[in-house]
Formats: structure tokens, sequence, C-alpha cells
């Protein structure tokens, strides 16, 4: 008997994990689409970047204030945090899509992946602790990879430059977003946490719109691809890695969300036509790598 309820929680448990990398992984292939629904997409990015936020905020602030209502109510005591987790939101999703729009979308991805980087850099100001040794190794590998991606871009026309900047504000602002959720997760489950940031960066984004005079009004033949990337890229795709994130451990969902940018180069030379040059494919390298020594070790 006692046999048996060991091999019956063996077995649980390696399906647990097989859901859990499962779930981590589609999701992030369903993040590395991103860029091709952007570059389809005939809006500003900032706009687009408001549709993907309203349509997920509608869908999941119901859902967790349903299951969880208690949790939901009590995070308020943390309305600044939150409110400002919201803003670095905002501006990490429209300069992301910004730089999609600009370089190629594997590339905008990448720089956006430099946010461990940060992270482990402003971590001593924002959490007091200390610079590890894994910073100091890894800082120069991915300033090596974006030497090599910014002297590759620059091949391409004065266009490429502020795409760059645009995707290192992104990696920025993620950074900050990251270690500002740190402090906030520590009381709050993921779901509650996503549901405020959304709602916050729709309030942020709906400002962002609303200063630079653009007409809100969306083409018939863009709705399909603002639902999808409202409610498939964002909604569903944070559901299930959330849920795939709370069966295996935090490193390893940390590599698995790799897929992203791999992904989005594929999607890019397949639905975009981009190409994937020697020095880019070294300088991407170079920055997965050194997130990879930061998330774990």
């Amino acid at each position: 008997m006692l046999f048996n309820n060991l091999e019956l929680r063996f077995v649980n448990e390696r399906f647990n994990k097989i859901v859990g990398v499962s779930f981590v992984s589609i999701a992030a292939a369903i993040w590395g689409s991103n860029g091709v629904i952007v570059n389809f997409i005939e809006l500003d990015p900032f706009l687009i970047a408001y549709y993907r936020t309203l349509l997920a905020t509608l869908l999941l602030i119901p859902t967790v204030f349903l299951v969880n209502k208690r949790e939901f109510i009590k995070a308020v005591r943390e309305w600044k945090l939150l409110i400002f987790n919201g803003f670095m939101n905002a501006l990490g999703w429209g300069f992301l899509f910004s730089s999609m729009k600009l370089i190629p979308i594997a590339v905008s991805v990448l720089l956006n992946y430099l946010a461990p980087i940060f992270v482990a850099i402003l971590s001593p100001f924002f959490l007091k602790e200390k610079i590890k040794t894994t910073t100091i190794v890894s800082l120069p590998l991915s300033l090596l990879g974006v030497t090599l991606i910014f002297n590759e871009q620059i091949n391409y026309g004065s266009a490429s430059i502020p795409g760059i900047i645009y995707g290192l504000l992104s990696g920025l602002f993620y950074a900050v977003f990251i270690l500002i959720s740190k402090k906030i997760r520590r009381e709050y489950s993921s779901y509650t946490l996503a549901s405020y940031t959304y709602m916050f960066t729709l309030v942020f984004l709906a400002i962002i719109v609303s200063a630079s005079s653009q007409t809100i009004n969306v083409k018939e033949e863009a709705i399909p691809l603002l639902l999808l990337i409202g409610f498939v890229n964002t909604a569903f795709a944070v559901t299930i890695y959330f849920h795939g994130l709370g069966l295996i451990e935090a490193q390893k969902a940390v590599i698995l969300t790799y897929f992203e940018p791999l992904c989005a180069a594929l999607f890019g030379v397949l639905f975009l036509n981009q190409t994937l040059s020697i020095p880019l494919i070294v300088g991407g390298i170079l920055i997965i790598l050194s997130g990879y020594i930061v998330a774990r070790y």
C-alpha cells in the first residue's frame, strides 16, 4: 500500500512537472508572436498596448475578483507600489512595441531580455541586495552582445537607432517592474498582482494616448488581431504561465522563457521576411547567456 502511494505520488509530481514545463514553454512561444501581430496592426505602438491591456483587463480582473475576492481587496493597501508598477509596465510595453515597428522583432525581444541584467544592477538600490559575482561576469557579456547588435543595425539606416534605444528602455522599465513586483509578490499571488498591474497600466496608457492626441478609432481589419493579442497573447498566456510557474522551479521557468526570443526570430523570418545575420545571432546568444547566468547562479 505504501509502495503504491509513493508510486502514485511520483507519477503526480512527474505529470505536474510536464504540465508546468509545457505551459511555460507555450506561453513563451505565444509571446514570441507579439512582434508579428504588432507589425500587422497599422496603429501607434502605445495604442496597440492600450487595447492589449484593455482586453486582458476585462477578462482577468473579474476572474481574479471572483476566485480570490479577499486577497484582491487586501492588496489595495499596496496601492502606491501597484500604481508605480502599472506605470513601468505601460512604458515597457509601449517602448517594446515601438521597437518592434522599427527593427527586427528578434532584436527587440533580445534587448527586452536585458531586464535580468538591469535587475541585478538595480537590486542593491531597490532591494538592498549585494552585487553578486555573476552580475560582474554577466555585464560585459551583455554589453558585448548589445554592441554587436547595435553595430549591425546601424547598417540598416537611421530608423534602427531609435529602435534599439526603445528596446533598451523596454528592458530597463521591465527590470524596474520586476523589482517592484518582488516586493509585492511576497504577500500576494501572481494573479492578483497581474490584475492590478494591468488595471493601472491601462490608466497610464490611456493618459499617454490622449496626451499624444491620437484617435482611438480602429480599422475593421485590425479588430481580430487586437482580440488575438489581448485575449490569447496576454490573458491566456499569462494565465497558463503563472499556472506553470507554480508547478516547476522558478529557475527552470526563467530558462524556458528564452523560447520567446527564439520563436520571435523564427516568426520574424517566416512572416516578416526578416533576416538573421551572424553578428545578430552571436549578440543574441551573449545576451541570453548573460541573463541565464544571472538567473541560474
